[in-house]
């Protein structure tokens, strides 16, 4: 769906202003302001976070150096939330 510029600005603000570590619940403000009149059947908000490492190790066997070559990905965080609860309750279809 396009929206035709109806969106002025979107920002996710954490509190306290800062990156979030890990381990813990994150607590913000999702702010959205509207250049017009918007009709919404939901809003949501989804976090995605992952992981990718890759590292080298080498060993000397006489002359010649071995290398063995390791990469690792994981998905640490996959979660979505609805913003507003039972919104689709209070807007009767049309």
């Amino acid at each position: 769906m396009q929206l035709g510029g109806r969106i002025q600005s979107l920002a996710v603000e954490l509190e306290g202003g800062r990156a979030h570590g890990g381990g813990g619940l994150l607590h913000g403000r999702v702010r959205l302001q509207l250049r017009a009149a918007l009709r919404l059947r939901a809003l949501e908000v989804s976090a995605h976070g992952r992981a990718a490492v890759h590292w080298l190790e080498s060993r000397s066997i006489g002359l010649k150096v071995v290398y063995r070559d390791y990469s690792a990905f994981e998905t640490f965080l996959c979660r979505r939330c609805q913003l507003i609860p039972g919104i689709l309750q209070h807007f009767p279809k049309k």
